[in-house]
């Protein structure tokens, strides 16, 4: 009967070992599609290589980089921008990701194109690593909120959007 308890109780600290070692999940409220899923891993990948604080995957970044993958998509544009002049940090914050509140508010951004073999997430992330700017977004050491949008249309558009909010 001892040697049953014993077990039980190795088992259940092997796995809470095991989910606290995992990289931080999106929250229940926002699910992310596959090349989503592999962005942030990939990201968070990158950052842990070099000692950097887990980013989490926050709705309201989510909802303005996925509105921007989209939009570029549909209206067949590539830019930070918007056609209609919105900025990137303007989108953020109506998306919600407001600075309203809080002392310090720092966000960026990384967008990327790819059709075929050139759409994959891990490829994706490579060459903005290989990007001194769009690596410099990933590894600033400040940030610890992501939200991600991989839409597919003429090819995959992608938007990473970072930032960092502290009351």
């Amino acid at each position: 009967m001892k040697t049953r308890c014993g077990i039980v109780i190795l088992l259940v600290a092997l796995a809470a070992l095991l989910f606290a070692s995992l990289p931080a999940a999106a929250p229940a409220s926002v699910s992310l599609n596959s090349y989503e899923q592999q962005l942030v891993k990939c990201i968070n990948k990158e950052r842990a290589k070099r000692n950097l604080a887990t980013l989490r995957v926050n709705a309201k970044l989510v909802d303005s980089a996925r509105s921007h993958s989209a939009d570029m998509g549909d209206r067949q544009y590539f830019d930070h921008n918007s056609p209609s002049g919105e900025t990137w940090n303007q989108r953020i914050v109506r998306h919600g990701y407001t600075r309203q509140g809080y002392r310090v508010w720092k966000a960026g951004e990384n967008i990327a194109w790819g059709t075929g073999l050139y759409s994959s997430p891990v490829l994706i992330v490579d060459k903005w690593m290989k990007s001194p700017m769009h690596r410099a977004v990933i590894l600033t050491k400040s940030f610890r909120d992501l939200g991600v949008g991989a839409v597919s249309g003429k090819g995959w558009f992608f938007t990473l959007d970072l930032g960092r909010r502290a009351r």
